[in-house]
């Protein structure tokens, strides 16, 4: 019992760490440059929220491409319907739930270091079959191999640290990039003109965008916050 409380509270200092290094990083000059291959991450987390829910509901992942201004698209073969609305809701929600899964493996540097190879290895399964921007793979790739290195070589603290930056990076990026996409209607990606995820779930299903972006954003706060409680506060 001494050790899982003496785990749970370094796993908190680390998560209390890594969000004030984010919070620093945001405040100073060019700190974003430092920050923008998170962002990336994150889109790159988006994107595929949406190709493995087309997955899981009997549809094809062709590709993913994520771009310099750190948007994305996933290319999808997929029924209309609830199926449509699930793959945009999964996009939606991706990172959120990635997010709070690095939070609850915070909680140990064991468990951190699993999820940090796991993730590697992720990212450059993904590069390999459906990243095809030249811009997503030339981030991409180099990023899976560099934590694939150190989940390697680098230390279990180390790797305890950038596990949870992402999911602090993640956690906050939902509130704010994510969630005024979320509350659009429409929004450009490529040069042009789309529906947001929000509207293609409303088209799908019934409703409005903004009803279905207040759900989806319930839904995100209730995964940090019992992400946060099973990681700590139990």
């Amino acid at each position: 019992m001494k050790n899982s409380k003496t785990g749970r509270f370094q796993g908190l200092v680390t998560l209390i760490f890594a969000a004030t290094v984010f919070f620093i990083l945001y405040q100073i000059p060019f700190g974003h440059y430092i920050q923008w291959p998170f962002v990336i991450i994150t889109t790159f987390v988006h994107e595929m929220g949406h190709g493995l829910t087309a997955i899981l509901t009997g549809g094809n992942l062709l590709r993913i491409e994520v771009y310099q201004n750190s948007s994305g698209l996933a290319f999808i073969q997929g029924q209309p319907g609830w199926r449509q609305a699930a793959v945009a809701a999964g996009g939606l929600l991706a990172p959120s739930i990635v997010g709070g899964l690095f939070i609850i493996a915070g909680k140990s540097r064991k468990a951190s270091s699993f999820t940090f190879l796991l993730f590697s290895i992720f990212i450059l399964i993904c590069c390999a079959l459906w990243v095809r921007s030249i811009f997503g793979l030339l981030i991409l790739l180099p990023t899976g191999l560099l934590f694939l290195f150190l989940s390697k070589k680098g230390s279990t603290r180390l790797q305890h640290f950038i596990i949870q930056f992402i999911g602090v990076h993640m956690l906050v990026d939902t509130f704010t990039r994510t969630m005024r996409y979320l509350f659009s209607s429409s929004a450009f990606v490529a040069g042009q003109k789309r529906h947001s995820d929000s509207e293609m779930v409303a088209q799908h299903l019934f409703g409005s965008h903004l009803m279905w972006a207040c759900i989806i954003a319930a839904l995100a706060v209730l995964i940090f916050y019992f992400s946060l409680r099973r990681a700590y506060l139990k």
